[in-house]
């Protein structure tokens, strides 16, 4: 039951004298539209209740918003770098996670027939791998450090080779240098829960297309002067095999959230 609070008037006196007092229940928080918490309005601009601090009016359309929720495998990733259970409003999806323990996600989009780059070329500040297994994955695991040293070598302006693209990408307002193009053992990881990001990506509404498996993408990892890594995710046998820099695969670029 909502409690009464009382507001009195004196309206006025006379002969004999007597008060005759105006009487009405003084309006609450919810009365004036002040019906929300500080949670309900994460990230809009807000108006506190006079009477109740914790009762909060949001000054954009759309009443209540989604409010950000722990992500897990196969969570879709938003542009402001969290998580929902449901779609937020106003904002942007970009990726689904698939490493909760490194903070990676993979993007919900997807570059084909573009080459590693630099075929002929050895990049002396990355790592030379030998072919990685399950079992053997330590070379180069940081795929957006790996990023970083082929572009500082094959150009960062540039676009048509996958480490380029991927640094390039400024999908979902994203800063230059945000995504990256992910390493042979973050690939793994990827492989290992295909599942559940396919379930995420599908989820996102861009379409079965856009699922992970069954595609072939470049590594950040290099084998030598003339090849590097890509690894065929398939939801029967995923592989990682050295090929030639100039062979055309697909790009899918990863974020730290």
């Amino acid at each position: 039951m909502k409690k009464l609070i009382l507001s009195c008037s004196l309206l006025a006196l006379t002969a004999p004298a007597y008060a005759a007092l105006d009487c009405a229940p003084l309006p609450d928080c919810e009365d004036f539209g002040y019906t929300y918490t500080a949670d309900d309005c994460d990230g809009q601009s807000t108006l506190k209740c006079p009477f109740d601090q914790t009762k909060l009016y949001c000054t954009e359309p759309g009443g209540k918003q989604a409010t950000a929720a722990p992500c897990r495998i196969g969570s879709i990733l938003y542009n402001d770098l969290k998580c929902y259970d449901e779609a937020p409003e106003g904002k942007t999806a970009i990726a689904v996670v698939f490493d909760v323990y490194k903070r990676l996600a993979i993007s919900l989009y997807f570059f084909s027939n573009i080459s590693w780059g630099g075929h002929g070329t050895d990049l002396p500040e990355l790592d030379n791998c030998i072919r990685p297994n399950d079992t053997d994955n330590t070379c180069g695991t940081d795929g957006k450090s790996n990023t970083q040293k082929i572009v500082a070598q094959l150009g960062s302006d540039k676009l048509n080779y996958a480490a380029g693209y991927c640094y390039n990408l400024t999908i979902g307002g994203m800063p230059k240098g945000s995504w990256f193009l992910p390493s042979v053992s973050e690939l793994i990881t990827l492989s290992n829960y295909y599942p559940a990001v396919n379930r995420g990506v599908e989820k996102s509404g861009i379409g079965y297309a856009y699922r992970v498996t069954d595609k072939s993408y470049w590594s950040s990892n290099e084998c030598d002067r003339f090849e590097a890594f890509y690894m065929h995710l398939s939801g029967f046998n995923s592989y990682a095999y050295g090929d030639s820099k100039n062979d055309a695969r697909y790009a899918r670029c990863a974020i730290a959230y």
